[in-house]
């Protein structure tokens, strides 16, 4: 295994239904699946996972097919969120997941959060960060342009690696420094085009009308919320310039036993700008609903 910067766990691997993952496993105790978003992989939560294996709980953080460390199949068609959804127990099955706490982040939110209403019984608790459980009631007409049309969008995020170039610069998507040798870790798995599939895939599955594959698929998730009696933590950055702190607030307030917390002077990476910060609260979180529920 080469040695990574700030990333000191070990690699595992499991083939999921033809696809072979790469995730991090560390620690005993709780289990807390970690699924990140686009155009990342589980290097993102590589602040969080010391703190809450030091506090008792079991991390296990996917690398989703087509990031990271796992497959990714040069056919933009091979990705759908359904897909995504499908290879997630597969991989919970064997590790023998039980009562999984899951944490989501841009699209690791739909994607764990359907996990987690397909699966109600092996589900204790959910932490939601910076995504969206709903069909967005709008998109700027330059990210419909640039990164939903076809093959001219996929030219731009394969070819000329737009959406990382974007994603992956100082100031935007992070509010904090990021070390250098951290960014070259975000950027490692995706250097050429035929590795970009995933990335060209996500942008449109984005459900921005009622007729779109996914909005039904996504929608649900708000539904279900709503009546799905689940300790909730949700945690909205105050400077991501995709999702914003009122639908955090919005999702927190729906459901029924949520709880609502902005994390300050973070961006739309919010594990890596305050990762030990989040940690932290999700234990206080935890630990508060052990003592309700034993109570």
């Amino acid at each position: 295994m080469p040695e990574r910067f700030q990333y000191p766990f070990k690699e595992n691997y499991h083939e999921v239904d033809g696809i072979r993952l790469h995730y991090v496993d560390e620690g005993s105790g709780p289990p807390i699946l970690m699924v990140h978003g686009q155009p990342t992989w589980s290097y993102l939560y590589r602040k969080m996972i010391p703190p809450l294996v030091a506090a008792g709980y079991r991390c296990v953080a996917p690398d989703l097919m087509g990031f990271g460390l796992s497959d990714k199949p040069e056919n933009e068609s091979a990705y759908t969120l359904r897909r995504h959804v499908e290879l997630v127990p597969g991989l919970i099955e064997k590790l023998d997941l039980q009562s999984v706490i899951a944490v989501g982040q841009d699209w690791g939110g739909p994607i764990s959060l359907r996990y987690a209403i397909d699966h109600r019984d092996n589900v204790r608790a959910l932490v939601i960060l910076n995504t969206l459980v709903r069909t967005p009631p709008s998109m700027p007409l330059i990210f419909k342009l640039i990164f939903r049309s076809g093959g001219f969008s996929s030219f731009l995020m394969r070819r000329l690696d737009l959406f990382r170039k974007m994603a992956f610069r100082g100031g935007l998507m992070f509010k904090r420094p990021v070390d250098t040798q951290a960014m070259e870790q975000y950027k490692m798995p995706h250097p050429t085009a035929s590795t970009r599939a995933g990335i060209a895939a996500f942008p449109k599955m984005i459900p921005d009308n009622t007729n779109h594959p996914n909005a039904e698929y996504i929608s649900e998730i708000n539904r279900t919320l709503q009546e799905w009696d689940i300790p909730v933590l949700v945690m909205f950055s105050d400077k991501d310039i995709a999702f914003k702190v009122e639908e955090g607030q919005r999702i927190a307030n729906m459901v029924p036993n949520g709880r609502f917390q902005v994390v300050r002077d973070a961006g739309h990476y919010l594990q890596e700008d305050a990762g030990e910060e989040i940690a932290e609260r999700m234990v206080t979180f935890l630990r508060d609903e052990a003592k309700v529920t034993s109570s």
